[in-house]
């Protein structure tokens, strides 16, 4: 008898993981994406995508410019000027 689907993925899958190249994938199959990478904003703590600089800038200018500036903000995504 010839081998069933199931039991063909299930050998590649084991063969992969014994090579260490298997690429994690969800239950129906799709694979599983690498998360973003966030920032968080020291005055108000909210969490956000720092890939996205103009979002980043608009959050910031709801707080006060004067005392919480963008740099302060997001130290790590706009480092303030020397």
């Amino acid at each position: 008898m010839p081998i069933s689907k199931k039991a063909k993925v299930q050998r590649e899958h084991k063969k992969a993981e014994a090579a260490g190249t298997r690429a994690p994938v969800k239950a129906n199959g799709l694979p599983v994406k690498a998360p973003k990478p966030t920032s968080i904003c020291q005055n108000c703590r909210k969490e956000m995508v720092n890939t996205n600089k103009v979002q980043l800038q608009d959050h910031a200018n709801t707080h006060d410019a004067k005392n919480w500036p963008k740099e302060k903000c997001w130290p790590n995504d706009f480092p303030a000027a020397s």
